[in-house]
């Protein structure tokens, strides 16, 4: 019979889809999870994944195998939780970059507290630069970033992709099914501030190709309204904090041939601080809550 343990890895896997990346979230090396994988498809007696490239992808029957875990997992996870709830208390301060704060922090900070009555939470938005600053000073107990993080004095974790997309109010210039950046360079664009992970996200990708940046603001929302004003704004935004919009037609995504803009969203901590019971179960939750949600489009 399989355990909950292997159950958990194989739900990780088949949303995140590489090994190591799974390694990282157990804290297991890369071969005990393949082990662990293999192990699972000798039980049920069928291969569950397929490797494409570097990546492994849910087969028919993995994906028919996890539609019918998926739920009695999720059920003894919380069972785990509610139980030890009790031990987790305590002032949990979070630092994140501006997306992440407005589009993810409040859903999950709201179902965290449901779960644990006695936590208590302070959050600050800022751009990724500055959470990476604030995190090593150890004014905070964990960042949350859009960005890649190379520093080897912290632990980073990916806990979700996410993309951007270039958007505009101009309905006409939409209406042509893909764009080349260079026919849209010189319009006036709208860009977060220098520091942004969405603003170095999207510069990095189009690099040595260039944009005329015409203002510079510290969130999306402000951004969002400026794109409003006139049709020859443009502006580049996480899909996530645009979703609504183009739902809606209020604004207009307008594809650029070559490029597409994907980036993470990466949970760090300083290596040498000593985490607490409250730091590791809600370290523990954001794994397990927000990957099935966004980590998959």
């Amino acid at each position: 019979m399989f355990t909950l343990k292997q159950l958990e890895v194989f739900i990780s896997l088949s949303h995140k889809q590489r090994v190591i990346d799974v390694a990282s979230e157990f804290q297991m090396s890369q071969s005990a999870i393949s082990m662990s994988i293999k192990e699972l498809e000798k039980i049920v007696g069928e291969k569950l994944f397929e490797r494409i490239g570097k990546l492994l992808i849910l087969n028919d029957r993995g994906t028919f195998f996890l539609e019918q875990i998926y739920p009695h997992v999720d059920a003894l996870q919380k069972v785990y939780t509610n139980f030890s709830s009790q031990k987790i208390q305590g002032n949990l301060r979070l630092c994140a970059s501006v997306t992440i704060a407005n589009y993810l922090m409040p859903k999950y900070i709201d179902k965290y507290i449901k779960i644990h009555k006695n936590v208590k939470f302070s959050l600050k938005s800022t751009n990724t630069n500055d959470v990476i600053r604030l995190i090593k000073e150890g004014a905070y107990d964990i960042g949350f970033i859009e960005n890649k993080c190379s520093d080897e004095t912290l632990i980073c974790k990916m806990i979700a992709s996410d993309e951007l997309v270039v958007v505009t109010t101009n309905q006409e210039l939409a209406k042509k099914n893909m764009h080349f950046i260079d026919t849209l360079s010189s319009m006036k664009w709208i860009m977060r501030e220098v520091g942004s992970g969405t603003r170095s996200t999207f510069l990095d990708t189009i690099y040595p190709q260039s944009v005329n940046i015409y203002m510079e603001f510290d969130n999306a929302e402000t951004i969002k309204r400026f794109l409003k004003f006139s049709l020859n704004y443009i502006s580049c935004l996480p899909r996530i904090s645009v979703e609504r919009e183009l739902k809606e037609g209020s604004l207009f995504e307008l594809p650029i041939r070559g490029y597409e803009f994907k980036r993470d969203f990466i949970l760090i901590m300083r290596k040498d601080k000593k985490s607490s019971m409250l730091v590791d179960n809600f370290v523990k939750f954001i794994s397990n809550y927000i990957y099935p949600h966004i980590g998959q489009r």
